[in-house]
């Protein structure tokens, strides 16, 4: 089955809605998509022009299950958390199936911009945004 943009939007926004992505601070997750890289591969130079940031800037890429490992376990055995786990887990899911494509493109030092992308069938680069306040 093929999706088009505007359905990938609607899923992810759907997955991540009311979900935070737990650090030093818990910051939400935007829909990210960037109509001017059409047609560019999806690679960690493409991915510092996307961010605007300083070609500079540490990068990481890594896993996407490396990247929620600490979201898809509950913290602790409460209702809220083992539902908070799920909520992360479906989301994984979700962008596997979406974009099997996906990496996490992590961008900065201390406060650090994660970029969730992959790319769709028709080589759009997309997916969902979130930044980390690591120190």
């Amino acid at each position: 089955m093929k999706m088009d943009l505007q359905q990938i939007e609607s899923e992810l926004k759907q997955a991540v809605n009311g979900l935070l992505m737990r650090s030093e601070t818990d910051e939400p997750f935007e829909f990210y998509y960037d109509e001017q890289q059409d047609g560019e591969a999806l690679n960690e130079d493409t991915v510092h022009k996307l961010s605007g940031m300083p070609a500079q800037y540490p990068m990481e890429v890594v896993e996407l299950d490396y990247f929620f490992r600490n979201q898809t376990r509950a913290a602790e055995e409460t209702p809220e958390e083992l539902a908070r786990a799920e909520r992360f887990q479906q989301l994984q899911a979700k962008l596997k199936e979406l974009l099997p494509d996906v990496k996490v493109y992590r961008i900065g030092e201390n406060r650090i911009t994660a970029f969730i992308l992959g790319t769709t069938q028709e080589g759009k680069i997309t997916g969902l945004k979130t930044v980390l306040v690591e120190t």
